[in-house]
């Protein structure tokens, strides 16, 4: 508080570090895959699997074409399954491993018993992350075909599922934002009668999520994350940062009201409702290390968003909001 420009200075820096790592290091760090972090028998056993027998694991798209009237025997059925197979062979190698159809096998388990529908199975190139970023090229095709002269055009499979995951939790997240973060404003003003009273909270909270995505970013290069990792250093952000300065805030507010002036009541906010949110910190961090336990990949990735974030907000709580009160006063 005595020093407030330099405080905010730091954690300025510290924000456009954040805001750059995030654009360009952030969807890097963040996978679909869910793994063991340990090694289990069943681990060990698939291992030898794939460097013994039957190599790598890929990842295969079902391509499903229908007609309600024509049947895999007609000719214009075994025309419109050679463009969506010619559609999906010329997206390249970088994208699929191979593509094949009932009418390069004759293979009868690729066609339904009712013979209005076949499928092509598509063996998608690299890994499983790699192979859900070159999904949209395979749903492009699935979108640019279905519907065309009456046949219809689907997918399915682990790829096309991580996409649809992918694509539900961003939407999820901005619906968080868009009603969430506006209902705490409101809150936040009749709580306490002011605007700018009101903003700090969210500011806080918006300061301790920006610098945790930044760290997750950075700390991604080492070990992916499970995506969902945005959601929960979303949430818990907003959550902590409003709550934890909340307290000061209106601790701070009670001291002036007291009669104490500004630096005198930011420290004496500092030595009770600060001390109360460093100790809270403390323990929410402590709790979500048992998530750890779980040797999973989708729950330390959880539990290591939510503890950066809620030590974000501590660390924010403590010096940057301090530091704001002075400037702002009363």
């Amino acid at each position: 508080s005595r020093h407030p420009w330099v405080t905010l200075a730091i954690w300025a820096a510290a924000a456009v570090i954040a805001a750059v790592l995030i654009p360009t290091l952030l969807p890097g760090a963040l996978t679909t895959e869910i793994d063991f972090v340990n090694n289990p028998e069943s681990k060990q056993a698939n291992t030898l699997l794939e460097e013994r027998l039957r190599g790598p694991r890929r990842v295969t798209e079902i391509v499903i074409v229908r007609s309600g009237e024509l049947t895999v025997d007609d000719t214009a059925f075994r025309d419109y399954v050679q463009k969506v197979y010619s559609d999906l062979a010329a997206m390249g190698p970088e994208n699929i491993q191979g593509v094949t159809s009932y009418y390069l096998t004759q293979d009868p388990s690729l066609v339904s018993a009712d013979r209005h529908t076949t499928i092509l199975p598509v063996v998608m190139a690299g890994t499983e992350d790699e192979a859900n970023k070159n999904i949209d090229r395979v749903l492009e095709v699935v979108r640019t075909d279905n519907g065309v002269n009456g046949f219809q055009v689907l997918t399915a499979g682990a790829a096309s599922i991580g996409k649809d995951f992918q694509d539900v939790a961003e939407r999820d997240l901005q619906k968080g934002e868009i009603l969430g973060v506006p209902l705490a404003l409101v809150i936040l003003v009749l709580v306490f009668g002011a605007i700018a009273a009101a903003f700090l909270p969210l500011g806080l909270a918006v300061m301790a999520i920006l610098l945790a995505l930044g760290a997750t970013a950075l700390m991604g290069q080492a070990f992916h994350f499970a995506f969902f990792v945005t959601n929960m250093i979303t949430m818990m952000g907003l959550a902590v940062g409003i709550d934890y300065s909340l307290f000061i805030v209106s601790r701070y507010r009670e001291e002036r009201q007291k009669g104490l002036d500004k630096v005198e009541a930011i420290a004496a906010a500092g030595a009770t409702a600060s001390r109360a949110v460093l100790f809270s910190g403390m323990t929410v961090v402590l709790a979500l290390i048992g998530m750890f336990l779980v040797p999973l990949s989708v729950f330390r990735s959880l539990g290591m968003g939510a503890a950066l974030v809620v030590t974000v907000s501590v660390l924010a709580s403590l010096t940057l909001l301090p530091a704001v009160l002075s400037l702002l006063g009363d």
